[in-house]
Formats: C-alpha cells, structure tokens, sequence
C-alpha cells in the first residue's frame, strides 16, 4: 500500500490550520466555492428589486490572468473572492477615513440634522 506523508505537501501545524479554517468556513456557512450559492445570485440578480447589483471593472489581461489562476489555485468562485476582496478594501478603508477624520472641518450634510 502506498502512503503519501502529509509532511511532504506542508508541516502538521499547516495541516491542522487548514482543517481549522475549512471547518470553520463550512459552519459558517462560508464554503466559498459554492457553485449553488452563485446560481443563487444570480437567479436573484435576474429578480426585479433583488437587492442585487453588479459590479464591472475593466482590467489589463496580466492582471486577469493573475486573478484566474489565483482562483483556481485556491478553488474559489470569482464572485466569492471579488467580494471578499471589496469588503476587506471598504474595512480599510474606512478604517484609515476615520484615523483621518476626513469630515474634520466640515460641516454637517442637512441628512444628518434630520432626525433632530
């Protein structure tokens, strides 16, 4: 019989990180290669008021490339990453705006007076 060890693809304390994180995404319900979870979307984005929009960007074709291996090196959809990725942006982003204070010196906008 042939056995092919673990430490020849990565060390014990890798192993267990993996199945750590693969549990934990699958309890929460966060398998992000869920072919049925982009059906899902998009039958819903085909939906009128579907609270649904998509998003479009034209880049080079290095970076596609980069991104179409990275994806499937990883085993994840392109929606499931694209989103990921635009969620951990907006988080720092709004992160680094509020270290800033990027509304220092203005003004309220009248939106914000009413509920007063």
């Amino acid at each position: 019989m042939f056995f092919i060890s673990i430490g020849d693809a990565m060390n014990f304390n890798q192993y267990i990180q993996y199945r750590a994180l693969f549990h934990k995404a699958h309890i929460q319900g966060q398998a992000f290669n869920s072919a049925h979870t982009d059906r899902l979307f998009d039958e819903l984005q085909s939906r009128p008021n579907s609270g649904l929009k998509n998003v479009s960007a034209v880049i080079s074709d290095e970076l596609f490339s980069r991104l179409e291996n990275t994806l499937a090196i990883l085993d994840i959809s392109k929606r499931s990453f694209i989103e990921l990725a635009i969620i951990n942006a907006l988080d720092q982003a709004d992160l680094i705006m509020s270290e800033v204070d990027v509304f220092e010196g203005q003004p309220p906008k009248e939106s914000d007076h009413a509920d007063a």
